[in-house]
């Protein structure tokens, strides 16, 4: 049984019916060969993954750091964890750490442009004041979580 980690889902949905609907999935611990559209004769069947690769874009050519915080660093931010003093760091629930308040996050943009954003998973962008947490970095609703399968509201 394969055990696949869901830990980031972006869901930003359209508020205006003109535009498309964007899905940001990242997933942790993920092989690239352990999703079905991305071999022919792939034994692993994911016919939802499969259709939404079939009608998106697939982003398969990318740097990603083996830790969770400077890869989220670098999406949400489009930069690399070494401009941002964090690829060596997880920022843990019980730390001073925070991504730099400064940094302008994808969330916020898309919100700016009309659309609704919502977070599903884990954040690990910081957690030591408010201003670090999802909702006051563009998102409009979050239910992350921390570690394992406990979900918390921020």
């Amino acid at each position: 049984m394969l055990r696949q980690s869901i830990s980031l889902v972006l869901i930003l949905s359209c508020v205006l019916a003109k535009r498309p609907h964007i899905l940001f999935i990242l997933m942790d611990d993920q092989g690239y060969g352990d999703i079905g559209y991305t071999y022919d004769t792939n034994d692993l069947h994911t016919p939802l993954l499969d259709k939404l690769a079939a009608k998106g874009l697939k982003l398969n050519r990318h740097y990603t750091s083996w830790l969770c915080t400077p890869t989220r660093a670098s999406i949400m931010s489009g930069r690399y964890p070494i401009e941002l003093g964090i690829q060596h760091d997880v920022f843990e629930s019980n730390t001073e750490e925070c991504l730099n308040e400064r940094e302008l996050l994808l969330p916020e943009v898309v919100r700016h442009n009309g659309y609704a954003t919502h977070l599903v998973g884990k954040w690990h962008l910081g957690y030591a004041r408010w201003s670090c947490m999802p909702c006051m970095r563009g998102f409009d609703s979050a239910r992350v979580r921390e570690w394992g399968n406990r979900m918390d509201n921020p």
